[in-house]
């Protein structure tokens, strides 16, 4: 959304209005299902511990008693933030691109409404916040409010969080109507826009409830520091402040559901995408060969790899794993290695080691060196000859798909192909080009000119090992030091959390193997103790979470120094490759960050995701027709005719022509080489944030273990609050004095 901040002050919109209740409605219905102990549980996490319950309760019976008013909405335009709320004025300012975004994009946006959504959801936070500590809360004697003027830390961010966590589509009946469109019962109704040029009949702009389910959180970001701004009585939103909120493979697969696939046959699709996604991590710097000594973190074996994929494949493939375990086991087979073909990636080796990769496993790719012709352009197609082997790979999943049918095995197979299919879109010029042929010559295309038809040939990325290093660390990072499993107690002996599966795959790749007996005498000593009450289990626990004992930080410490020192070795050795210019080197290489297109800070991601979102809905049609007995059309066909370059299509024009005039900042962005450089260089730079990033996690929760630093206000705790049993799991930790 960064074309909606500008440098120019802040200033209102003159006729322009947006009303809405959706925000205090929201709460009033959860106020109406929650008692006062369950409401002040759910409050008490987001606006401060400080805050006595009786106030909490005041909140509550004033939501029902309807005394609780929504502040006024002003659209503004100008600014540095996209919205902000006054606790002064108690008005909550809007950026009015984002309402306009809504209301006249020639090619819609569904995540513009969850933005909106989020940013009404936010700012209503700090409004709360406001009414909380000056208007019910205790007075002195002078009449002054007893409370802090403002929460610690971002209790904005953390008001929408838990908000949107509370209902589900399954809840439907206990939500009152009045916070759905009158004529869409699928969506929420944020509220109604006028101007007076358009619109000067209130419209109602509304969501679709799954997609903001599937994605608010993404376009939120998490709960974070809050934004400063120059004026003390305003608090910010930032969309994605902290956190990418970038349309994911999964997003663009909800195409699919316009081509006829339901929410099941989508995530059993999207399984077989998020294998090719995941098989990167199997690449060949990091793959130890057969009858190679173990050397963690340098090299890890294929299957202690593919069994941590299988470990990361729970949370999002939960219920699909539980319903047919058979089926969503990462083998592997399944998941294969890091093959470039299956990424369209530029396989050509830039590194000093020129040995065979086959060595390492004979399911890799041979090496691409310098001056292989498949690092030629071709001249008749404009492309880069290796694009051919992905589009072999790419039909022949789509054959296997159309073989199989709409069994698990044909949807992975589908997915598959799929993921081929969005990244020609992401992860080439494509976009850049198509912009350039429709009269944006300035877009910047990564690639000098070649010997071909177009001149400008369309090419992809070189993906460095800084890219294979950190898309290993970061996954791996999530699941070692998050906190969802901090207080976990098996219901059975032999139960294992995920971070317990993964650090026992780790360890038995760890050339020392006293780190591994060790950390498996606690697990089955720990496994006697399932049938013991929560507390008693906890203090049992205790022996090993502190003092000389404390095996769990142990074995947390021992890999989290490997893996600091995996990151080390590899952060420097790609990074000399991202100041070269293709544009003007004579070069048809660029690296991988230069052209991706995944991050939400790329000017040119929204546009990327529509073209692909369009490629897959078509391939969805054709592929959904097939099963069903129309072979008419062939699914392999249509996929691969995407596989163009942009002079030879058309079917890409209208969508590029449309978002180009509605995101002119955005195509100013893409023609700026200095803006452009500052972001492939914050891509380039990936592994250095994760390891940065590695650190303090690990830091926090080695903390957390030992019960040294983080009290029961933390940050970390008041997070673990918006999970189920979190309060409880936090009471009793302090009970045992592992929390101050």
């Amino acid at each position: 959304m960064q074309e909606l901040l500008f440098d120019r002050p802040q200033t209102p919109v003159p006729g322009e209005y947006f009303k809405s209740t959706f925000a205090l409605d929201y709460l009033t219905n959860v106020a109406k299902l929650k008692d006062e102990h369950e409401f002040d549980a759910l409050m008490r996490p987001v606006f401060g511990q400080d805050i006595p319950k009786h106030t909490y309760t005041a909140l509550r019976n004033a939501l029902l008693a309807g005394y609780i008013h929504p502040p006024h909405i002003e659209p503004v335009q100008g600014g540095p933030v996209i919205a902000d709320y006054d606790n002064r004025d108690r008005i909550i300012r809007i950026n009015s691109g984002i309402m306009e975004g809504i209301m006249f994009a020639a090619t819609p946006d569904p995540y513009r409404n969850v933005s909106l959504l989020v940013i009404l959801l936010h700012e209503f936070g700090h409004h709360i916040d406001n009414v909380l500590r000056h208007d019910l809360c205790d007075k002195d004697e002078h009449g002054l409010p007893t409370l802090a003027p403002d929460a610690p830390r971002e209790e904005g961010g953390r008001f929408a969080l838990s908000m949107l966590d509370i209902f589900k589509p399954e809840d439907r009946e206990n939500m009152d109507d009045w916070l759905f469109h009158p004529d869409k019962p699928d969506e929420l109704l944020l509220g109604f826009y006028s101007d007076l040029l358009y619109n000067a009949r209130p419209e109602p702009i509304g969501v679709d409830w799954q997609t903001a389910l599937d994605s608010a959180v993404d376009v939120h970001g998490s709960p974070n520091e809050e934004i400063k701004l120059d004026n003390p009585d305003r608090e910010a939103f930032e969309a994605g402040h902290g956190h990418d909120h970038h349309m994911t493979h999964r997003q663009i697969e909800k195409a699919l559901e316009s081509a006829g696939f339901n929410p099941d046959e989508r995530d059993q699709i999207y399984f077989g995408n998020w294998l090719r996604d995941y098989s990167q991590l199997l690449d060949p710097k990091l793959v130890r060969a057969v009858g190679m000594p173990k050397n963690f973190p340098d090299v890890l074996s294929r299957e202690a790899l593919t069994r941590i994929v299988d470990v990361l494949s729970i949370k999002p493939f939960g219920r699909l794993r539980k319903a047919a375990p058979q089926h969503y086991r990462v083998t592997p087979e399944m998941l294969g290695v890091y093959r470039p073909s299956e990424h369209i990636d530029n396989p050509k080796s830039s590194g000093s080691d020129t040995s065979d990769p086959r060595l390492r496993d004979p399911d890799f790719e041979p090496l691409v060196l310098p001056g292989d012709p498949l690092l030629e352009v071709d001249y008749d197609t404009s492309m880069k000859r290796y694009l051919e082997r992905s589009e072999r790979f790419m039909v022949s999943q789509l054959h296997m798909a159309m073989k199989a049918g709409p069994t698990p095995e044909g949807k992975r197979a589908f997915g598959s192909a799929l993921h081929v299919l969005e990244d020609f879109f992401a992860h080439s010029n494509f976009v850049e080009l198509s912009l350039i042929k429709n009269g944006y010559s300035n877009v910047v295309p990564w690639t000098s000119p070649a010997n071909c038809r177009a001149g400008l040939p369309l090419v992809t990325g070189m993906f460095g090992p800084t890219d294979v290093i950190a898309s290993l660390a970061e996954p791996l990072g999530e699941v070692l030091f998050g906190l969802d499993t901090v207080a976990y107690q098996p219901l059975k002996p032999g139960d294992r959390s995920e971070r317990e599966q993964i650090l026992l795959i780790l360890l038995e790749e760890h050339k020392n193997p006293r780190y591994l007996e060790i950390y498996q005498a606690f697990l089955s000593e720990r496994d006697a103790w399932v049938g013991l009450p929560m507390v008693e289990y906890l203090q049992r626990c205790a022996h090993y979470l502190k003092g000389a004992n404390a095996v769990v930080g142990n074995a947390i410490g021992i890999i989290q120094h490997d893996m600091f020192k995996l990151l080390g070795n590899h952060v420097d050795d790609w990074q000399t490759r991202y100041g070269e210019d293709p544009n003007t080197n004579g070069s048809t290489d660029p690296t991988h960050s230069q052209l991706a297109k995944d991050h939400a800070d790329h000017p040119l991601h929204i546009v990327s995701a529509l073209l692909a979102g369009t490629a897959v809905r078509y391939a969805g049609f054709a592929m959904n027709n097939y099963w069903h007995g129309n072979h008419g059309v062939d699914p392999a066909a249509v996929a691969s005719d995407y596989f163009r370059h942009p002079l030879d299509s058309d079917w890409q024009d209208p969508i590029v022509s449309g978002w180009a005039a509605d995101n002119q900042h955005e195509i100013r962005r893409a023609e700026s080489k200095t803006e452009l450089a500052t972001i492939s260089q914050r891509l380039a730079q990936t592994a250095d944030n994760v390891k940065e990033q590695l650190r303090k996690d690990s830091v926090a929760y080695l903390d957390f273990l030992r019960g040294e630093m983080l009290d029961s206000n933390s940050p970390i705790w008041q997070m673990q609050n918006f999970k189920p049993g979190g309060a409880t799991a936090r009471m009793i930790m302090k009970m045992l004095g592992l929390l101050r």
